[in-house]
């Protein structure tokens, strides 16, 4: 969630620069509600627990698994442009540790 909390902190440069944010997880719309209340975002967090979302931009992990034994999605980053088309993906090698904000801006302001 450090990860999100970023994209609190920084919520208004980010919007200075054009950019809308939506968090999306493999959660229940209810977990995803707890998050987005927990966290303060001012940007939605989207539920995907029905693994939609993850294999439209194939992103599923061939490592990490989830409850069941089902492929889950690692910490990732898409950054598309207005006609959803992916501009820049970067996805953790290892879901413990995420990208660091910086990574994130510079790629943003790459796509500007």
């Amino acid at each position: 969630m450090a990860e999100l909390g970023e994209f609190v902190i920084h919520h208004a440069e980010l919007q200075a620069l054009d950019v809308q944010v939506l968090g999306i997880s493999a959660d229940s719309i209810e977990k995803a509600r707890e998050t987005q209340s927990k966290l303060h975002t001012l940007f939605p967090i989207l539920s995907d627990s029905e693994d939609k979302v993850m294999d439209q931009y194939g992103t599923r992990s061939p490592v990490y698994k989830g409850p069941g034994g089902t492929a889950i999605n690692p910490p990732t980053l898409v950054l598309t442009d207005r006609t959803g088309t992916i501009r820049w993906l970067h996805q953790a090698a290892d879901y413990r540790v995420r990208s660091p904000f910086s990574q994130d801006l510079e790629e943003i302001r790459k796509l500007k």
